[in-house]
């Protein structure tokens, strides 16, 4: 079978013509046409239901592409291998995080990893944290910088890079802000996260974890918060309550190295929240490479010199 059979297909089924997909793959419809048709003589049998709009994979078609991928991973994994024995730690590796992650996190491990290991290239792909669970089942990412639990555990493996504590953040002329003034004996002073009930609150979009605790902590102790914004980003959200717009829920680590930390005060959340867990997700099926355990290893160092408490 050629290389291309994957992508050919995908595209076919992505675009559901034959004149798109040949658009898409920058090759002649006739050309893409005359390549299923081997593939299907080769097959012994049809894969695309041409009669359907949009096109579709007949049931043997579905298994064929099944099977094709999954050899695709193996020769994948093959050449993973092959590099690691030929050519030590070196190579590139492709990693998912949020773009709070990739601020705060990977600004401080990156430039160390590159000093040890300067053969190896780094990328990172954006996205949201279900998203960055499927580029990491896909094989998109060697890993994804995620928070435990996992929304797809079936099928990935995780490494713990370390944890973080949730806090409060508000701006220091908020009224509740006022309510408990700043002892200088402890820099997060517990907050009954009742007393948010009714407060104006800017919370994280829909699937994003953040947005899952801030509604378990409602249910929790039974507070209405009034929503005031909804944002994609913590970065943003964190800003915003600096500002003085409202309350929110952020990480000790974005707290301490935010550019608006003067501008905040936080407060510790009670009841009591267990620190949320960081970890890199990558397939169970899938061969890690030696420059992605390196840089796995490298995270995990970084993160407990100077991102753990204690």
């Amino acid at each position: 079978m050629s290389a291309n059979t994957c992508r050919y297909l995908t595209a076919l089924l992505t675009e559901g013509s034959f004149s798109k997909a040949a658009q898409t793959l920058d090759i002649s419809q006739p050309s893409l046409s005359q390549f299923l048709l081997r593939l299907e003589t080769e097959a012994g049998t049809t894969l695309i239901d041409r009669a359907a709009k949009p096109l579709r994979l007949t049931p043997a078609g579905e298994l064929f592409l099944k099977t094709e991928r999954q050899i695709e991973q193996l020769r994948e994994t093959c050449a993973k291998q092959m590099a690691d024995i030929h050519e030590g730690v070196r190579g590139h590796v492709s990693i998912g995080a949020t773009d709070y992650r990739e601020t705060f996190f990977l600004t401080e491990v990156l430039p160390v990893f590159r000093k040890r290991f300067p053969n190896i290239e780094i990328s990172v792909m954006e996205g949201r944290t279900k998203e960055l669970e499927e580029f990491a089942l896909s094989g998109a990412t060697d890993f994804s910088l995620v928070i435990a639990p996992l929304y797809h555990p079936a099928g990935l493996e995780m490494t713990e890079l370390y944890k973080e504590t949730l806090l409060l953040a508000m701006s220091p002329n908020h009224p509740i802000a006022r309510k408990h003034p700043s002892t200088g004996r402890d820099e997060y002073p517990m907050l009954d996260f009742f007393e948010m009930d009714r407060e104006p609150f800017i919370v994280i979009k829909k699937g994003q974890k953040m947005n899952r605790f801030f509604h378990e902590l409602c249910e929790r102790t039974n507070a209405v918060p009034r929503v005031v914004l909804e944002s994609e980003s913590m970065i943003a959200a964190l800003a915003l309550a600096s500002a003085g717009l409202g309350i929110t829920l952020t990480t000790e680590t974005l707290a301490r190295r935010s550019r608006v930390t003067d501008a905040l005060r936080c407060f510790r959340i009670s009841p009591e929240v267990p620190p949320r867990t960081v970890i890199a997700a990558y397939r169970s099926d899938q061969y890690l490479s030696k420059a992605a355990r390196a840089l796995i290893d490298v995270m995990r160092e970084v993160a407990k010199e100077r991102f753990e408490r204690g």
